[in-house]
């Protein structure tokens, strides 16, 4: 399981479940089981690098932004994280590099905070390969990393977050 075959998994799933992101999680599972023990372990190594890629406080702070407050040391921040992923690789992309691009998932943020990926990744690979190997750590960085923005400064905002500010401001 290279980078670009996780990534064609979840873009092949997103275009059949389209904006359903339930049923992406369902149908990403019903995929995962279909692979092999060490393709299902790579898998969720790749998964885990995207999580990594998401986990900063420009993201954390856009998504507050768009969703309310998030709480950086909870589930609820990999919830967010995996239902970014769940859109594929350019989205992810283009969160990292310009958390503001989370405006355009406004349509779906009611699935944000859902609990449709927890565990699935779990689930699956205890399906599939009976037990997580034994140098599997699937922790990512132990900090946010890069810069926080004052949330409660509506102009800090604005100028960080012009698009999710507008967004909110309607």
């Amino acid at each position: 399981m290279d980078e670009d075959r996780f990534w064609a998994i979840i873009g092949a799933t997103r275009e059949e479940a389209g904006s359903d992101s339930a049923r992406v999680a369902r149908l990403l599972f019903r995929r995962l089981r279909v692979l092999g023990p060490a393709e299902v372990v790579e898998f969720v190594r790749w998964w885990e690098r995207a999580r990594s890629r998401l986990y900063s406080w420009p993201v954390t702070d856009a998504a507050a932004v768009l969703l309310g407050p998030v709480d950086e040391d909870d589930e609820e921040l990999e919830r967010i994280q995996d239902w970014i992923i769940s859109y594929g690789r350019e989205t992810v992309d283009r969160v990292a590099r310009d958390p503001d691009c989370l405006a355009g998932l406004v349509a779906d943020r009611g699935s944000a905070r859902a609990d449709s990926f927890e565990e699935f990744l779990a689930e699956a690979h205890m399906v599939v390969a009976g037990s997580w190997p034994p140098d599997y750590d699937p922790d990512g960085p132990d900090d946010l990393v890069g810069e926080q923005t004052d949330l409660g400064d509506p102009e800090a905002v604005r100028r960080r977050f012009p698009r999710l500010a507008a967004l909110r401001e309607e």
